[in-house]
């Protein structure tokens, strides 16, 4: 019996293998750092997808503006508008036959 169990001491003993501790602590300290990082990139990838979707809200509300200030201009410009505005504004008038003169040089 005690030849058996020597045995299977010896056989126990090959077979388990001793890592030093400072070895264990610098493998745990790895993965604690390796699962920090891909925390991190994972928040900061969430972070820049916030981001673009409030860029993306704002590139929308700015060019619905753009769209809105364009078509005031045109409203505004439209040669009926400008004739009112400078008849209002400046007094002006359409020409009358014999006032307009050519100038040559």
């Amino acid at each position: 019996m005690s030849i058996s169990l020597d045995y299977q001491l010896v056989y126990n003993r090959k077979g388990s293998l001793v890592v030093p501790i400072y070895w264990q602590i610098a493998a745990a300290l790895l993965l604690l750092v390796s699962l920090s990082l891909r925390i991190w990139v994972k928040i900061e990838t969430t972070d820049a997808g916030y981001k673009l979707a409030r860029e993306r809200e704002t590139t929308i509300a700015l060019d619905m503006e753009r769209r809105e200030l364009e078509l005031q201009l045109s409203v505004l410009m439209r040669p009926d508008n400008l004739a009112q505005e400078a008849q209002k504004r400046l007094g002006l008038g359409a020409l009358k036959p014999g006032q307009a003169r050519k100038v040559e040089f």
